[in-house]
């Protein structure tokens, strides 16, 4: 692996309690099999962020954690990017994010792990297409998608702890939280399956081919700005144990139609969910003998079309 690495600049104050050539062995030999195939050619160290550029052309940068060789994939260092949302990100294409990174020193190489996806990491990031992660992450940090409007798919590695794809849909590794379906991911309908009990926030925010989305009967929670600017949506089913519903969750759904809820309480809302305009043109539909309590709760009670079934 060494004739990839070209060493430029290195503070050793940073690499305190890293591991080196000697502790892969003690490391999963697919992961290391992984960032081999991902081909770095080239990394160096400066102010505790490591700037890696890989066969590809793409440079990842990576912020240190701590002494024990660990590191976050994080935004975007380059033109003298200052903040995450200042200028634009050179992130694009398909991102293979390693296992490891690995710098060279003056008589030793550094391995670093990687095992987490920064807070706005991949923010506004229009271009990115596809992101592939590793053995290695074990947290993604909840704005780390953000913006990500170009996305077709997301896949894990199999051997991955907290995480698995379905069809290219990101989901915690036991099913219950639906992480982030791509804005680019191209079916006309979607159902959430019985194992999820939980939707992240801007889960399916600005995809712009969902017409239909069940909602599966073991969710119970709807987060801020799920289904926001889902342009296309027509028909939306609430499974019948939802109980909440976040902020702006339904904001520019404008060419929503029907909206069916199955739980005989309504669910609670925040202050804002639906655009007026859904509130005037969609038919809601609510359980046998349930309209009059609809009609009681916050925003339920502003739907000018409301149908028991």
């Amino acid at each position: 692996m060494k004739k990839y690495i070209i060493f430029t600049a290195i503070s050793t104050i940073f690499l305190v309690g890293c591991r080196t050539s000697k502790d892969v062995a003690l490391t999963s030999q697919h992961e290391f099999i992984q960032t081999v195939l991902v081909k770095q050619v080239e990394a160096a160290i400066d102010n505790n962020i490591i700037a890696a550029k890989y066969e590809n052309g793409t440079t990842l940068y990576y912020t240190i954690l701590d002494n024990f060789g660990n590191v976050s994939l994080t935004w975007d260092r380059s033109s003298n990017r200052q903040s995450y949302d200042e200028g634009y990100s050179t992130y694009k294409g398909d991102i293979d994010i390693p296992s490891f990174v690995m710098v060279s020193g003056l008589n030793e190489e550094f391995i670093f792990r990687v095992v987490e996806i920064d807070d706005y990491a991949f923010y506004n990031c229009t271009n990115v297409t596809s992101i592939n992660i590793p053995h290695s992450i074990n947290r993604i940090l909840a704005n780390a998608l953000k913006g990500c409007s170009g996305l077709v798919k997301i896949t894990v590695n199999e051997r991955n702890a907290m995480y698995k794809d379905i069809d290219g849909v990101l989901f915690s590794k036991d099913s219950r939280m639906l992480v982030k379906y791509p804005a680019k991911k191209e079916l006309p309908g979607y159902t959430i399956s019985e194992d999820v009990s939980f939707i992240c926030q801007e889960a399916f925010q600005d995809n712009s081919f969902l017409r239909r989305i069940t909602v599966g009967n073991f969710v119970t929670v709807i987060s801020d700005y799920a289904f926001k600017n889902c342009s296309e949506l027509r028909d939306v089913t609430l499974g019948r144990n939802v109980r909440v519903i976040g902020k702006q969750s339904f904001f520019g759904c404008l060419k929503l139609e029907t909206l069916n809820s199955r739980n005989v309480f309504p669910p609670h809302n925040s202050p804002v969910v639906f655009e007026e305009e859904t509130k005037e043109n969609c038919r809601l539909y609510v359980p046998r003998g349930q309209m009059e309590n609809y009609k009681r709760h916050l925003e339920w009670s502003e739907f000018k079309n409301v149908v028991e079934y």
